[in-house]
């Protein structure tokens, strides 16, 4: 079971900061003992490491959209929902015992809180009977440390979270799907409760302590040759990072975590079904592109050479929602679907 050498809310203008900071943080991390950490983000999708963004975002989410570096589904962020991270080194980490310290310290804010199969909190709903996720989980291991992190739904907007998740229907992915499960803010069974309350109360239960709050604005927004200022005055994390990290490194991971490369172009090979009368294609996708355009039946001649003529125009096209409406209006008007 960790114990939390320190614990801190983090203060970061966007989700891609706080991905680099976690990221920083597992690679560089050498302390004996685990770190907690609790922020929130503006609003936002966040995808798992390994999922296909066409399969998990809607067509009509108008929110940024982000690759986590941790695998899990996709989760929505805003100011309603806090995030917790723990950093915790590999010969100490146990997911069953770090769940099972975050239920418990939920649980203290009134509520009863049961560990799902997959990693997610779920609470009792006042009938007794029912249940809701409240919280999902993932991870990320690296060389030293482990990152396992999660959410909380306190007073998140829950008919924005349903708009933005949920994609479109794929013939064939290798992807890992989100696993749909209804969920409820905590202030729907504690109304009193704010997200500030919140987090000192969990950070006094884990960590014995109320947390320091870091700043990244500072360092983001300035050419800081070290993360030392960023982090002044923090002590156990000044000490292992300021000396090791500069702002090149800081640098590099932001602009990877925002890239589209690696928020759209890292899904998985998958494939779509696209049909009209008695003709069937297929478009095959891979790192973000159309790769192929093949008939979905192989003796179907009529489909074969209107897929042969679509990929003299559409191959190597960058992906896109409106992809299949654009190659499907193509083949209308000009090969005659």
């Amino acid at each position: 079971m960790p114990r939390f050498a320190g614990s801190y809310r983090v203060l970061a203008d966007s989700p891609p900061d706080m991905i680099s900071f976690e990221e920083c943080l597992v690679r560089y991390w050498r302390g004996n003992d685990a770190i907690l950490l609790f922020y929130v983000n503006p609003p936002s999708v966040i995808i798992g490491r390994n999922q296909n963004y066409w399969r998990e975002v809607a067509p009509s989410c108008t929110i940024p959209v982000f690759r986590r570096a941790s695998g899990g589904g996709a989760v929505y962020h805003d100011l309603g929902n806090l995030n917790w991270s723990m950093i915790v080194p590999r010969e100490l980490h146990s997911k069953e015992e770090e769940l099972c310290l975050m239920a418990k310290a939920i649980s203290k804010l009134g509520v009863y809180t049961h560990i799902g199969a997959r990693g997610e909190i779920f609470v009792s709903m006042r009938d007794g009977e029912t249940e809701a996720k409240i919280s999902g989980t993932a991870r990320y291991f690296g060389t030293h440390n482990v990152l396992h992190h999660g959410t909380l739904l306190i007073s998140s907007n829950l008919k924005t979270l349903h708009a933005c998740l949920g994609g479109i229907k794929v013939l064939e992915d290798n992807s890992i799907p989100s696993v749909p499960a209804t969920p409820v803010n905590l202030v729907e069974l504690k109304p009193s409760l704010t997200v500030c309350e919140i987090i000192s109360m969990l950070s006094l239960e884990l960590a014995g302590r109320d947390p320091c709050e870091i700043s990244l604005s500072e360092f983001w927004n300035s050419r800081m040759p070290h993360l030392e200022i960023a982090l002044r005055d923090l002590g156990v994390l000044k000490g292992y990072l300021a000396s090791t990290i500069d702002y090149e490194d800081f640098e590099t991971f932001r602009a990877h975590f925002s890239s589209i490369e690696w928020i759209k172009d890292r899904s998985p090979p998958f494939s779509i079904l696209l049909s009209s009368d008695n003709r069937r294609i297929v478009l095959k996708i891979e790192g973000g592109r159309v790769s192929r355009i093949l008939p979905f039946e192989p003796d179907d001649f009529g489909a074969a050479n209107l897929a042969a003529l679509l990929q003299t125009r559409f191959i190597g096209l960058q992906f896109d929602f409106d992809t299949v409406e654009l190659i499907g209006r193509v083949a209308d008007d000009e090969f005659a679907w």
